[in-house]
């Protein structure tokens, strides 16, 4: 009688009416289903359990007594049990809603560009680039190309061989760099170290910090002094930034990229207790150090 005390208010009534706010008809429920469980059981113990194991007769009232405390422990348990489970289920809905979210956000992404019209254009300028022997415009343009190519087709792959993800990197640290002038340029440290072979990661969780770093730390007014390093060893991968900062405050900018929030959201879901993100800001600078186990 316990145990359908316990199982029938956690596995059914919680479940049913909890999770829908309908807590008064939940109430109600739990509270007819702890009375008649007391009631029965006081009259199992009347009529069989207390001449079969009791040596003396114990009195009606005694015995509901009994049992309204002992199954109020029960219920009591029992809501925790429900209570936890229903949580627990809720949390795992939610982290499921967000994975879903980020993913139909790259599809629409992704749904903005038609793929064989943009290559055949980037193709087209390419050749005009190089007929033209304009090297530096033809490497841009090829370096794009390559980046495109990955994001539209080879990250929608759960995991990615790690050095293509630090090729994406690279050439996306190479084509910031073109467009700055030489004296910005060399105001920028890239630094990778670390053997790549036969490592996977999951793609695109470095380059939103990266993209943030050449957003906010590009300033006129004074040096930018931007570092980014990125370091491989054992299994333990670790990606850190430093930039200085203008007058205005770094605000994570929702419309471009995924962002930092979504950043965290995403290495929250794909690497649960495999990760630590460490975000520093002062008034003068901005430290990123991520360290992933791969």
């Amino acid at each position: 009688m316990s145990m359908v005390l316990f199982y029938l208010n956690a596995l059914c009534l919680i479940p049913q009416f909890v999770s829908a706010q309908r807590n008064k008809i939940y109430i109600f429920w739990a509270m007819l289903l702890y009375t008649a469980i007391v009631f029965c059981n006081s009259l199992f113990d009347q009529l069989y359990s207390i001449s079969l194991f009791s040596t003396e007769k114990e009195p009606l009232k005694t015995d509901i007594i009994l049992n309204i405390q002992s199954k109020a422990v029960i219920l009591s348990l029992s809501i925790g049990y429900g209570l936890t489970k229903l949580w627990i289920q809720n949390q795992e809905i939610q982290q499921q809603l967000i994975k879903d979210k980020l993913s139909t956000q790259l599809r629409f992404l992704k749904a903005q560009i038609n793929p064989h019209f943009l290559f055949n254009t980037l193709n087209m300028a390419y050749s005009s680039a190089t007929k033209s022997n304009d090297v530096v415009t033809a490497d841009i343009i090829e370096k794009l190309s390559g980046l495109m190519r990955y994001v539209i087709y080879e990250s929608n792959e759960e995991k990615v061989l790690l050095e293509k993800e630090i090729q994406y990197l690279n050439d996306t640290v190479n084509l910031q760099l073109q467009r700055l002038s030489p004296e910005l340029a060399d105001q920028v440290s890239y630094t990778v170290e670390g053997d790549w072979q036969n490592n996977q990661v999951v793609p695109m969780v470095l380059i939103p910090f990266i993209e943030n770093v050449f957003k906010h730390g590009i300033i006129l007014s004074k040096r930018s002094n931007i570092s980014i390093s990125i370091l491989l060893r054992g299994n333990l991968l670790t990606l850190e930034t430093k930039n200085n900062k203008g007058n205005h405050p770094i605000i994570p900018d929702t419309n471009s990229g995924i962002g930092l929030k979504n950043a965290r959201e995403r290495l929250q879901l794909l690497y649960p207790g495999q990760h630590k993100l460490e975000i520093n800001e002062n008034a003068s600078s901005f430290h990123v150090k991520l360290q992933i186990e791969i």
